[in-house]
């Protein structure tokens, strides 16, 4: 762990993200809200995205249209004090899944750690960066190029996955165990991350939330408000099998369902509304009846106790549901047994029974509050 350190002063200070996120992306994640913040607090900040290669036009992905519509490898201005940068490679790390190619393609992945050298500008930028924040990301093989060039910057790792959990290369995450302990901070936003980086280090720090944009009035976006409903976000992991039982056994509620998910059950009482917008799904979660957490097991799911789905369910008074393994020590989930239907009945049951929440709990913060946590400690 760094310490007594002096850190970059300057009338304006710079901070540099460094994120899997593409900046103008719908899917508004932690660091883009974390970046907003760092504005107001008048830094001058630059988003530097990684991950970003071919790979992503042969699987598809979403970033594949992203990287189409932006410009690569150069630093390009925002709008004020942000700035943004997209490292586009060839290949970037991937686990190929296979112990052999996983070896094979190790020179390519190690490569990686140098993806940022030749850049001038970009390397001026950092070099007078007062803040420097980490994703969990194979961005972390840029820790020691980036220490080199700027060793009086606060270095932080704001955890946002588990890379076991999401199957990252072995050697990334072998990389991440190297160097934990040399983060000034290293911020976690759920308990079960306490027990993956036990060190002096590391701090539990939730999610933030948008307050403003949360308080907003908004007109309901539903269709037939009489109804109750059961909402989802998100991209992955998620339980259609849940969603068969629950919306065959409650035909009279509905189930709005948001993110690149598949279709896969279809009921009139089923609603899927694919990729959207993160302002435009604002209105739909604070009208509202229930939020789904509800994941298919992935070892290190447990970690997802705490999402920044469930900080927005949380915010907005309502109740969650959620399969047994995820569990939330500081707010109710009402618990179901995956693939069981007596007991996915009964967890929708109690959860109708209760109701929504009428206090916001103490441990809901926003990003302000966090992103000084960051800054300061």
């Amino acid at each position: 762990m760094q310490s007594g350190r002096k850190y970059t002063v300057c009338n304006m200070p710079k901070a540099v993200l460094i994120t899997s996120h593409f900046w103008d992306s719908k899917r508004k994640a932690g660091f883009h809200n974390i970046a907003e913040s760092l504005l107001g607090k008048n830094y001058e900040v630059l988003f530097l995205t990684g991950n970003a290669s071919y790979i992503h036009h042969l699987k598809r992905d979403y970033r594949a249209e992203l990287s189409g519509k932006t410009e690569l490898n150069k630093i390009i201005h925002v709008k004020g004090n942000l700035k943004s940068f997209v490292r586009f490679t060839s290949l970037h790390p991937v686990n190929y899944k296979n112990k052999f190619l996983n070896r094979l393609m190790l020179p390519s992945v190690k490569k990686y750690e140098k993806a940022l050298a030749g850049f001038g500008e970009l390397n001026k930028f950092i070099s007078e960066a007062a803040l420097i924040v980490f994703e969990s990301f194979p961005g972390l093989l840029w820790f020691d190029h980036i220490r080199k060039i700027n060793s009086r910057a606060r270095f932080v790792y704001r955890v946002s996955d588990d890379m076991r959990q999401l199957k990252k290369h072995p050697y990334v995450i072998d990389h991440e165990r190297n160097i934990i302990d040399r983060f000034d901070l290293v911020s976690v936003p759920s308990e079960y991350f306490l027990k993956i980086f036990p060190g002096s280090n590391t701090k539990l720090q939730y999610h933030g939330i948008n307050r403003e944009l949360f308080d907003k009035d908004y007109n309901n976006p539903y269709k037939n408000p009489a109804t109750f409903k059961f909402i989802f976000t998100g991209n992955a992991y998620f339980d259609h099998e849940f969603l068969q039982i629950a919306s065959a056994a409650f035909p009279e509620d509905e189930f709005h369902l948001f993110g690149p998910l598949k279709t896969k059950i279809r009921g009139s009482n089923v609603f899927y509304y694919g990729e959207t917008d993160f302002m435009k799904t604002i209105p739909f979660i604070k009208y509202a009846d229930a939020g789904m957490h509800t994941l298919t097991y992935t070892k290190g799911a447990e970690s997802f106790s705490d999402s920044l789905k469930v900080i927005q369910y949380i915010y907005c008074g309502l109740p969650v549901i959620a399969p047994e393994f995820i569990k939330n020590t500081k707010y109710k989930f009402f618990g179901y047994k995956p693939g069981d239907s007596e007991s996915i009945i009964k967890a929708v049951k109690d959860l109708k029974k209760a109701g929504r929440e009428n206090q916001i709990p103490d441990f809901i913060q926003s990003w302000d509050e966090l992103t000084g946590k960051l800054i300061n400690g």
